[in-house]
């Protein structure tokens, strides 16, 4: 569409590309074509972008899923909020002006860490008004992560016993919180002692400092857990076996071997202790859920560090390092000076 036609909407836009897998040195901050939302998208303006481990495992070419990456060149980052300034002829329930966020799906080709991308509807859920851009930009991939993990692949009922590890992470900071939210009975997180505090602010009923307290032995003599909710990748269901009720569930995000082969010997045989991996689908519907969270104030992003659009390499690094409290995000409109709050 010619842009006259478009209001408001520039031809081009600066996006960090990524040309080619490698070190740091590969990405480029360029200017590019703004994407053309098809009938059933939003365009939105992003004002924030936040960053996910996958985002860098992507970028260094160790993404376990790399098969199903778009073809190079493309747009890092899937966590946007921001504000819709075009729509599809098919949308209904978005408007030019709603403030809204998403996670954009793998299969649009990423594109978050740039000043405009185009969103399925279905992906998008409203930003309440009492939520900041970067506040939202942070939830989508790690909030559907842990929710979808917790409520459908954990099956967490009211008056479970949870457990959650790597509790301070991005992921793990929102389990805690809607693990609760749910109705757990008892949100134990294990996390490093310097993180304890405002973790425990977050809910969770006991913390568990896994340099000085091994885990999961610090909880052996404890009541059974209904629910293991590994963030980080670090445990099994074989090293957890011991603190868990006949009927949990241990889930995680990372698909080692050895989880894979737990996965599949217990979906034949479900009645038991189970292992399960949550692949994490951008769903609007579930994100409204979150979202509605956070606006009754059950649940809030913890943000780290921010950094502009071209302070890429810092905050890419600084989620390399692990030692993230919560989430890193990109103040994207501040780049093109809009304020993201």
């Amino acid at each position: 569409m010619p842009d006259e036609e478009r209001p408001g909407v520039p031809s081009v836009m600066r996006g960090v590309l990524l040309p080619s897998f490698g070190d740091m040195g590969v990405l480029r901050l360029e200017e590019i074509a703004i994407p053309e939302p098809g009938p059933r998208d939003v365009l939105m303006r992003v004002h924030a972008a936040s960053v996910n481990p996958r985002d860098w495992m992507i970028r260094a070419g160790t993404y376990p899923f790399r098969r199903t990456l778009p073809s190079r060149p493309f747009i890092l980052g899937s966590d946007v909020a921001g504000v819709v300034v075009r729509t599809g002829s098919k949308v209904e329930g978005f408007l030019p002006g709603d403030e809204v966020l998403a996670m954009v799906p793998t299969s649009y080709g990423f594109g978050g860490y740039a000043e405009y991308v185009a969103v399925p509807a279905k992906a998008l859920a409203s930003k309440p008004s009492s939520v900041g851009f970067a506040a939202a930009a942070a939830l989508p991939l790690a909030g559907l992560t842990a929710l979808q993990a917790i409520r459908d692949r954990g099956r967490m009922r009211l008056g479970h016993r949870v457990v959650v590890v790597g509790a301070s992470g991005g992921v793990g900071h929102y389990g805690v919180q809607i693990a609760k939210a749910l109705g757990a009975s008892t949100v134990v997180a294990v996390c490093s002692q310097d993180n304890a505090s405002w973790v425990q602010d977050l809910g969770a009923d006991r913390i568990v400092d896994y340099r000085s307290q091994p885990f999961p032995a610090a909880l052996e003599d404890d009541e059974p857990f209904d629910l293991i909710f590994d963030s980080i990748g670090r445990h099994s269901l074989s090293t957890c076996r011991k603190i868990m009720s006949p009927r949990a569930a241990y889930v995680t995000t990372v698909p080692t071997p050895r989880i894979l082969l737990d996965a599949v010997r217990t979906s034949v045989w479900p009645w038991g202790r189970t292992a399960r991996i949550v692949l994490v689908a951008s769903r609007g519907r579930d994100l409204g859920q979150l979202t509605s969270w956070m606006e009754s104030g059950d649940l809030k992003s913890v943000i780290d560090h921010t950094a502009p659009l071209d302070g890429y390499a810092e905050l890419l690094g600084h989620s390399r390092s692990l030692r993230t409290r919560g989430k890193n995000v990109f103040l994207v409109a501040e780049f093109h000076g809009t304020r993201t709050e």
